[in-house]
């Protein structure tokens, strides 16, 4: 209970009826720590570190995914465990930015972890009421910064909390857990791992999905703000995947104000008011004066220009979904652009928004099996881009069809 009281400030500014609202959408998804051995079995389970950001005094909250390795002998003098280097996964989860967790993204953090045997990071950004524009935005480029700035506050806490946990995961291997708890199994050594940095990607639903993007484009000057470079330094050498699901790429439109498609049903009711409690809580984070910005709406940017060269883009569509149109217009304005050969699109016509962090138990058998396919897909794309390889082309050149939504014949496993 506490984990779900620290979500609301109730020293806020803010209205009585813009915090009352805030707690209507966010406490049936508040997800404590615990329950991720319900929902995220598999594991691993996440470890929790507050970064410092770029404001004294404050951190960022991050859940940390670390993968399974082999320990050496502690006797033996060695300290690095097998695999010791590590590629990195930044994940941000959705909410319109003004609810959700990263605890609901951790079937698929841990999946990542796992099957990339990668470091993933879910980022706690602030969300509004609380925290307007740009805050959300950023805390992610202050995590980004962590990993490659030296001089960053988060630098060195990062690169010692990460063996320190693994340490523990090591000490919990040795001797029994009687010896541990009379402490007669020595601590092992300092774990010796390498953050590897040459390989990183960038993940997020619905406005995750903006975070993520963003966090690979340059913001030009626009609306009284200067240019606002990209996090990723300039010079970076090798690919960077982005996996964006049914991403938020405009917030010029408010949820009320998107076109519904027509395998969308009708409206829900006006007297539930959902759209209306949306529509209040979306427009405490961006002004509409502000909602063009290049940061709150990252699909108006020339890709062209201002999209990191080295970005490869997963881009997943759920065809129930208010946010199809921008993503449908955006595709073929990155197209436009020149930058098609850097995106590959899947659409599922028939899943709803937000369908892959459901959980399962609320899903019918085929939303479940096209949730994996998509879980595999980032995983296989990001492995292809890590490799070297195009994962936009080897995606193609293998044919694969994702109209079969679940059919293993046309997955890309085979290729060299």
């Amino acid at each position: 209970m506490d984990n779900v009281l620290k979500q609301f400030d109730f020293k806020s500014k803010e209205s009585w009826s813009t915090l009352w609202k805030t707690a209507l959408v966010r406490l049936p998804r508040a997800v404590p720590m615990e329950a991720l051995y319900i929902t995220s079995p598999s594991g691993p389970q996440p470890f929790k570190l507050n970064l410092p950001s770029r404001t004294r005094g404050r951190t960022i909250a991050l859940y940390i995914f670390i993968p399974p390795v082999q320990w050496p002998n502690p006797k033996s003098g060695h300290a690095a465990p097998t695999p010791d280097s590590f590629p990195i996964v930044m994940d941000y989860h959705g909410g319109g930015f003004y609810l959700g967790s990263c605890l609901e993204q951790a079937p698929f953090c841990a999946k990542l972890c796992r099957e990339l045997k990668a470091i993933v990071i879910g980022v706690d950004y602030r969300m509004a009421p609380y925290h307007k524009f740009p805050a959300a935005i950023e805390d992610a480029e202050d995590v980004v910064l962590a990993l490659f700035d030296q001089r960053h506050p988060g630098y060195e806490i990062l690169r010692e909390a990460i063996p320190d946990f693994m340490r523990s995961q090591w000490y919990d291997t040795l001797g029994t857990k009687e010896e541990r708890r009379h402490d007669k199994v020595p601590m092992p050594p300092m774990p010796q791992i390498h953050l590897d940095t040459s390989r990183i990607a960038f993940s997020g639903a619905s406005s995750g999905g903006n975070i993520a993007l963003n966090m690979a484009i340059t913001a030009p000057e626009s609306l009284g703000m200067r240019e606002w470079p990209c996090p990723i330094p300039a010079e970076y050498p090798t690919q960077v995947p982005l996996l964006l699901l049914y991403p938020s790429l405009d917030l010029r439109q408010l949820p009320s104000e998107r076109p519904r498609n027509d395998r969308m049903p009708p409206p829900v009711d006006p007297k539930k008011k959902r759209l209306d409690i949306d529509d209040s809580l979306a427009a405490t984070y961006v002004s509409r004066e502000m909602a063009g910005h290049p940061r709150a709406s990252p699909g108006l940017v020339d890709t062209r220009q201002y999209l990191h060269p080295q970005a490869k883009i997963l881009l997943i569509l759920s065809g129930l979904d208010t946010l199809w149109d921008q993503s449908e217009k955006w595709t073929a304005k990155v197209e436009a652009e020149g930058r098609g050969r850097d995106m590959k699109t899947m659409r599922y016509e028939d899943r709803k928004h937000g369908w892959t962090t459901i959980p399962e138990i609320a899903l019918s058998k085929e939303e479940r099996k096209t949730r994996l396919e998509v879980l595999d897909e980032c995983v296989r794309f990001t492995k292809v881009a890590w490799s070297g390889r195009d994962p936009v082309k080897a995606m193609e050149d293998a044919g694969d069809d994702v109209e079969a939504q679940g059919n293993p014949d046309k997955k890309y496993d085979h290729i060299p």
